[in-house]
């Protein structure tokens, strides 16, 4: 058991937290910043200054980017906890475990920059061996330089499917084809907001050259797909789905799939702080101000665990959220503040505001969650779709008391995986709004612990 005290903890080494922890430190405050892996740099830059990352890193301008982030987070000499899980987290506190350690971290300040996660979409078959998340395999590609075992089928909607094939491609690993989910009247909904999305036009045109490499590479592009099955006996054999009204069937070893981009809200519900429902992105998002401040006196917010708007934005948050902690402690005067935030807040807004456009065009489908009565909603516990709408038609219609009912988000990943998918069925079977049904109740241990973790706790008191 180790109790430091600090002026600052962050949780998360992605850009948010990167930066905020280098602006910080760079002010003469101590901050310690934990993160669960091994290397810093988050999702977008996972493992980036890891030996052979540069040869693994498929986008030369990610690399960059990346090294310079975790190279003046090196220099501004904040301290550094990779490989530490936090499972409790209060105002003021949080505790975490590393190397068989319980770590006591107390500070006045708490910055949680978790970052995004993949929205996870149930269907038949999701849970085959051979069946993956598209960003998963990604991140396999970057760390280790796996490649995903042939034919290999993209499915899904959102700019990191393409993302996705189009590393592949420059590995020179082919792809069956590509399943885009994306409703075509989506197209007319983005319309209106294109000429603020051209402020983001160096995004626009990454996105555009993506879409190129898969053309040129022949794949075949399926688009307005719904009904997608994965099949097979032990492990993926074949993938089925229909466009443009017609059935199809594809041979395929691996299945990667995307479902879009959610804000990582876990940390901050189980704060219970205050979340606004997107009704266009179908999540949750956590309500702060521009500085990352929240409701809880002393906690911040910043990056994609509050609102999904990339990597770009996500630092600029970082360092705003990390000027307001160097304010707050008396290291900056509000004249500094004034000057030193005045260049990001007007480059984080013309930045939100091309990300409109983007998220116009790839919100998802209204039938994501129309799935058969047979399909496994919660892994962890085995519930089907037929179990929440049984639990619904018996008059619970509140997600937490269909969760005591029928333990969906009661396993390992307290509803992370299932949880959006329980809330958009339970809200259909009840005829309701998803956000009418409330949000799944979060509680420590935030992931699983040794009980020798407590017991070192405990012998403390």
């Amino acid at each position: 058991y180790i109790m430091e005290q600090r002026e600052l903890v962050i949780i998360g080494a992605g850009p948010a937290g990167l930066r905020a922890a280098s602006v910080i430190a760079e002010s003469g405050l101590e901050v310690v910043l934990v993160d669960e892996q091994a290397f810093p740099g988050g999702q977008i830059y996972r493992h980036v200054t890891a030996p052979g990352a540069e040869e693994r890193f498929a986008e030369a301008a990610d690399y960059r980017d990346g090294t310079e982030l975790v190279r003046r987070f090196e220099r501004s000499g904040a301290q550094y906890l990779p490989e530490s899980t936090v499972w409790f987290l209060e105002p003021g506190r949080a505790l975490a475990s590393r190397d068989g350690e319980t770590l006591d971290l107390r500070a006045k300040n708490i910055i949680i920059a978790v970052g995004a996660m993949e929205r996870p979409v149930p269907f038949r078959g999701w849970t085959l061996p051979g069946v993956m998340n598209a960003g998963g395999a990604d991140i396999l590609l970057k760390t280790a330089g796996v490649l995903p075992e042939t034919p290999v089928v993209l499915a899904g909607s959102g700019p990191l499917l393409y993302l996705v094939a189009s590393h592949l491609i420059r590995n020179g690993h082919p792809l069956a084809a590509v399943l885009d989910q994306t409703p075509p009247r989506n197209m007319v909904r983005a319309l209106p907001h294109l000429p603020a999305g051209l402020l983001g036009l160096p995004l626009l045109i990454r996105g555009a050259s993506m879409l190129n490499m898969v053309r040129a590479s022949k794949t075949p592009v399926y688009r307005d797909v719904s009904g997608i099955e994965a099949q097979g006996t032990d492990r993926l054999e074949r993938v089925s789905f229909v466009a443009g009204g017609v059935s199809h069937t594809l041979e395929a070893a691996t299945l990667l799939y995307h479902g879009g981009v959610i804000p990582r809200t876990h940390m901050a519900n189980a704060l219970d702080l205050p979340h606004r429902w997107d009704p266009l992105q179908q999540c949750w998002t956590v309500a702060s101000d521009v500085w990352g401040r929240t409701e809880r006196e002393g906690v911040y917010v910043a990056g994609d665990c509050t609102q999904v708007r990339g990597a770009a934005v996500a630092g600029l948050a970082g360092e705003l959220a990390g000027l307001a902690v160097a304010a707050r402690q008396g290291a900056l005067g509000p004249e500094e503040l004034r000057k030193r935030s005045r260049g990001p807040k007007r480059e984080l807004a013309v930045q939100t505001a091309s990300k409109a456009f983007l998220d116009a065009w790839f919100a998802p489908r209204k039938d994501l969650y129309a799935v058969p009565d047979d399909v496994v909603i919660c892994r962890c516990e085995d519930v089907r779709a037929a179990d929440i709408r049984e639990a619904v038609a018996d008059g619970l219609v509140e997600i937490n008391e269909i969760k005591l009912r029928t333990r969906a988000g009661m396993g390992n990943c307290q509803g992370r995986t299932c949880g959006p998918a329980l809330a958009a069925v339970a809200a259909e079977a009840a005829g309701k709004a998803i956000p009418d049904m409330g949000r799944l109740h979060i509680r420590a241990p935030l992931r699983p612990i040794p009980l020798s973790a407590l017991r070192r706790l405990l012998e403390t008191k």
